[in-house]
């Protein structure tokens, strides 16, 4: 079989054109001329016996494990489909996929829910449940940072620090025997690296391919590669599948169709996914088919003249030479190739000017823009091709921000004219918002101190802070939301609208990790020899060791402050006797739900749990045991929430959760499996627990009140129905 290697040496060699090299595994391998020309696994009778019994295997994969899984459209893309796809026509195998975090994933094989398991890596402790394949794909394991971390030479430098992992991940308990750091665990790698971003952890331990790919995702520009994990006897991530011990015949299949893969279908396979190819420069579209009409209005404009903003960098600018350059250039470069249609910006010199010259008709349409109700009412959008966090920029002096609403009452600079400045007006009315021409105006107005912050994307701060802030300003909080965003076209040019929204769609996953290579990279920490620095500076160490001790004290003061600041406000939103969020945390979310689901129609769910019969587990066994009840039914809820549901506790013993992004079908397949897991735990005081459940979707027009009050008449609905049962209104 061959097996991709990701080496530290080839991880280097990334920043300039990722290349992934492949090894051919001496046990179990196949002749190179046989395995050249294999077209299907040659199986025994007792495995061909058991692909008759069970034609149909289940596998659990991670909901988002970039570029290897991706849930995506529902049915999951990324390199580990395609190898599915692969085993499959090589050995008759069909796969049905569930989805989940690494660690809902894990513990459904480990309990026997699935057969099989992908992206698990070899660990003793796991045979007990596990018969793996051969590695299909092997890489290091690094720590990352931030920029503002300061050297990196072991796993000592991270005493003290805030370290983030996934939940059970492989290497979790060598890292728990590791004196000094504070582990925080992560059900998915965006939340993980987000949380590194925003300061809320000190590092991640994670393997490159992985964050590599969330940080060309999201666009992120202030994290860099400390160094490798240097852990007894463990220097790489190795990924196999994982089969439950009861089905060696089904190892078997699974291996034989991974050997059966020829040298020329891991190259086809590793070409689209993990970036091997011999240049790093984007290629052409594929054909994109034109109407008539739409390739006349081609011939006849000629070219088109767009707007961009001329100071929005990586995304966009004028350079020097005044030539359109960034993230949008070279998008617009692929579309040209693509249309046969010269794209000429106009010159400005403000994003005002450009939003004014389209309104104008000076331009035809926006290289990059955000949707909002004003915008609609003159312009028409593709799909987004780009996506970046928001999040607000400070002194470097300024505590952690945890949102929002800790800005009510402060001066906060926002670029005139920006989509988020609409949107935060609308939602965030005590904001005290003042528009700046661009974002080098409002960073400026924050180290004058005539602003607190300033709100923009995580991209184009993170890149003004790295050239020109350093040290100065710091990302010190994140808004919550995300910049979702496409082409912006006349509202009375809809031919050309169509031609771009096809420009768009056509754009293919290897181009778009082309251009953010390009733009968006992943730095390491340099090594510089500092010898002659402190030689010299060995001089003056008299002399600023009293400040020193002053500022030491200084910064321990501030740290308690911070500490005591975090502490005060998790404790405002949690509910002291389960940990989790207590009814104003609830109402909160509700709220900002309902908003986005009016603003963009995105829909949710809201269910309500309540234990059936609790005051006569109190009658019975004591409020002492009443409230390991509710604790313990809190933990059976977290073990089965996504990470993207907020759970807490609505009042005595009910529950609420909310869902968002929930249909009709996930929300039964969810609240059924709710109900069914808290039966079937066993309850260290009261034995058997059943719980009702009420759940209701939002529908438009509703407020918090009114989708509550619809979840609260299901849950009676269960009662009346006699229990331990959902209904829904």
């Amino acid at each position: 079989m061959k097996r991709l290697c990701l080496s530290l040496l080839g991880t280097w060699f990334l920043l300039i054109a990722p290349v992934v090299t492949q090894g051919v595994m001496a046990q179990g391998a196949i002749a190179q001329a046989t395995a050249e020309d294999a077209s299907a696994a040659t199986l025994s009778a007792d495995e061909k016996a058991f692909l008759e019994d069970h034609p149909t295997v289940s596998i659990a994969m991670m909901v988002e494990h970039p570029p290897f899984t991706v849930l995506g459209d529902g049915s999951g893309n990324g390199f580990e489909h395609d190898l599915l796809h692969l085993i499959a026509a090589k050995t008759g195998l069909r796969f049905e996929k569930t989805f989940g975090a690494w660690g809902d994933s894990f513990r459904r094989f480990r309990d026997g829910e699935v057969d099989v398991i992908s992206s698990i890596s070899y660990r003793e402790d796991r045979t007990p449940f596990t018969l793996y394949t051969e590695p299909y794909y092997e890489l290091p394991i690094f720590v990352f940072v931030r920029d503002d971390f300061g050297g990196y030479d072991g796993l000592e430098d991270l005493e003290g620090k805030r370290v983030g992992v996934i939940e059970d991940i492989f290497y979790v308990k060598d890292l728990e025997a590791v004196d000094g750091m504070e582990l925080r665990r992560y059900g998915t790698y965006q939340e993980m690296t987000r949380a590194l971003v925003l300061g809320e952890i000190d590092a991640l331990v994670q393997n490159l391919t992985n964050i590599n790919a969330v940080i060309k995702r999201r666009a992120y520009t202030n994290i860099r590669i400390a160094g490798e994990l240097d852990l007894p006897g463990m220097n790489q991530e190795d990924l196999r599948f994982g089969i439950t011990p009861d089905k060696p015949a089904l190892r078997s299949i699974m291996q034989k169709g991974l050997d059966a893969i020829t040298p020329a279908e891991w190259q086809a396979l590793t070409a689209r996914w993990l970036d091997v190819r011999a240049a790093a420069t984007p290629g052409a579209l594929p054909t994109i088919e034109l109407t008539e009409a739409e390739r006349a209005y081609l011939d006849r404009a000629g070219h088109i003249d767009i707007c961009i903003d001329p100071n929005w960098m990586p995304f966009e600018r004028f350079d020097e030479q005044g030539e359109h350059d960034g993230i949008s250039a070279d998008y617009f470069a692929l579309f040209e190739q693509a249309l046969g249609v010269d794209f000429r910006p106009l010159p400005v010199t403000t994003w005002s000017e450009s939003v004014e010259a389209l309104k104008a008709g000076r331009c035809e349409l926006f290289s990059l823009a955000m949707r909002t109700p004003e915008r609609e009412s003159y312009a028409e959008f593709t799909d987004s091709y780009i996506r970046t966090p928001l999040v607000i920029a400070t002194t470097a002096d300024v505590a952690f921000i945890h949102g929002l609403d800790d800005l009510k009452g402060r001066k906060i600079a926002i670029p005139a004219l920006y989509a988020f400045a609409e949107l935060l007006r609308d939602d965030f009315p005590d904001l005290e918002l003042v528009e700046v021409t661009d974002i080098d105006a409002g960073l400026a107005m924050v180290r004058s101190g005539e602003v607190f912050g300033y709100i923009g994307t995580l991209a184009t701060i993170g890149y003004k802070l790295q050239t020109e802030y350093s040290g100065e300003l710091r990302i010190t909080g994140d808004t919550g939301k995300s910049w979702d965003m496409g082409v912006a076209v006349r509202e009375d040019r809809p031919v050309l609208h169509g031609i771009m929204q096809k420009a768009v769609a056509s754009i293919t996953e290897e181009q778009r990790r082309d251009i953010n290579n390009k733009w968006i990279a992943i730095r390491y920490d340099q090594r510089v020899d500092y010898t002659l620095l402190w030689q010299v500076s060995a001089v003056f160490v008299l002399l600023i060791v009293a400040g020193g001790l002053i500022y030491w004290k200084q910064a321990n003061l501030k740290r308690q402050l911070e500490a005591a600041y975090e502490r005060a406000e998790r404790l405002a939103v949690t509910d002291k006797l389960t940990g989790i969020f207590n009814r104003h945390r609830l109402d909160q979310a509700l709220r900002e739900e309902t908003r986005q689901a009016e603003r963009y129609g995105e829909g949710f769910g809201v269910i309500i749990l309540d234990i059936d019969h609790f005051k006569a587990i109190n009658d019975r066994y004591g409020h002492r045991a009443g409230d390991t009840v509710l604790r313990e039914f809190v933990d059976v809820l977290r073990h089965n929430c996504r990470q993207t549901d907020l759970l807490g506790r609505w009042g005595g013993e009910e529950f609420l959760i909310i869902a968002p992004h929930a249909d009709k079908a996930n929300l039964a397949a969810f609240t059924e499996k709710l109900r069914g897991a808290i039966e079937t735990t066993p309850f260290t005081e009261a034995g058997r627990v059943t719980t009702s459940i009420g759940a209701s979707l939002y529908r438009p027009g509703d407020t918090p009140d009114t989708l509550v009050k619809r979840a609260d008449d299901a849950l009676y609905d269960a009662k009346r129905q006699g229990r331990n049962t959902v209904a829904f209104r």
